[in-house]
Order: structure tokens, then C-alpha cells, then sequence
């Protein structure tokens, strides 16, 4: 029944197995939850990140959280461009299985990582995505950067 489309090999894959799924069966007015629910994992994930590594500036921060995909044999992506306060990732896979899903499912996922990221830095940090696997391009392209030079007080620490 599921087999192929929804992929199980991972708990990421899992994850958006999931969103892939509540938005084929619920529609657009979904996206706004799963956005939220990603969010928030994402949130939490990166502030047990940073307990455990510490402070760390942006670049050693993006650097440290996609060093498996970029350290894997073959890569699963690869970096564009990194600054100070700018990565710009080329994804070769779709950690989340979403290849095919949509740009709209990717957007709402996606903010796990946008999270993530801003919780790590403890830096406000917005997402483009440029390209995507989930609208069928041929690979990911996104750009993650920090919107301030200040650091922000980050969600559940004000």
C-alpha cells in the first residue's frame, strides 16, 4: 500500500512519510501544523544541540549540524557558499524522503531545520529554498542566513 512512496528506512524519512501524507489526505489548510510541529521539534532539538556543544558561531554551527550528509560516502550534499552569517547548501538526497511531495510539504518541513539551526546559533535565522527534490528539481538548493548581527533570544528562553 505504502510501499515506495512513503519511505520507513529512517526516523527522518518517517517523519516525512508523515507530512507527505496528512497533506495528500487534508490539503493546504494542513501545511500551517505540520509547519508548527516541525518548528517546534526543530526548537527543541537545536537547544539540546547547543547544550551539549556549547556556543558556537555560525559557520562552525551549520558546519558541525550537516557534517554527516557532508562527510558521507558519496555526499549527500555538498556547500555552495558559507560566511559568517549565510550557508548555501546543495542537497543531493532528501533526508526527509520527500522527493516528488511538493514545494509546499518541503516549505512546511523544512522548518525543523530553519529551528534547528536558529536554536544552535542562537541567532535569528530565516530559509529560501531555491530548488527542491520535493517539486522534482534535480537536486536541493537552499540558503539559510542570519537576519541580525545581534544575538536573539531564542523561543522558551526569553
Amino acid at each position: 500500500m505504502v510501499e515506495g512512496k512513503y519511505l520507513a528506512s529512517s526516523s527522518r524519512e518517517v517523519q516525512g512519510s508523515l507530512a507527505r501524507l496528512l497533506y495528500e489526505k487534508n490539503g493546504p489548510e494542513v501545511l500551517p501544523l505540520i509547519a508548527a510541529i516541525f518548528r517546534e521539534f526543530g526548537t527543541v532539538e537545536g537547544k539540546k544541540a547547543r547544550r551539549k556543544l556549547g556556543d558556537l558561531d555560525f559557520t562552525t554551527a551549520v558546519r558541525t549540524f550537516f557534517g554527516p550528509a557532508l562527510e558521507s560516502k558519496p555526499p549527500r550534499a555538498e556547500i555552495v557558499e558559507l560566511t559568517d552569517s549565510k550557508l548555501v547548501l546543495k542537497g543531493l538526497t532528501c533526508a526527509m524522503g520527500l522527493k516528488g511531495a511538493g514545494r509546499e510539504v518541503c516549505q512546511a518541513v523544512m522548518e525543523i531545520d530553519k529551528a534547528m539551526v536558529s536554536n544552535l546559533t542562537k541567532k535569528e535565522v530565516e530559509l529560501n529554498i531555491i530548488q527542491t527534490l520535493a517539486a522534482n528539481d534535480p537536486y536541493c538548493l537552499v540558503e539559510f542566513f542570519v537576519t541580525g548581527k545581534n544575538d536573539c533570544k531564542v523561543k522558551g528562553e526569553e
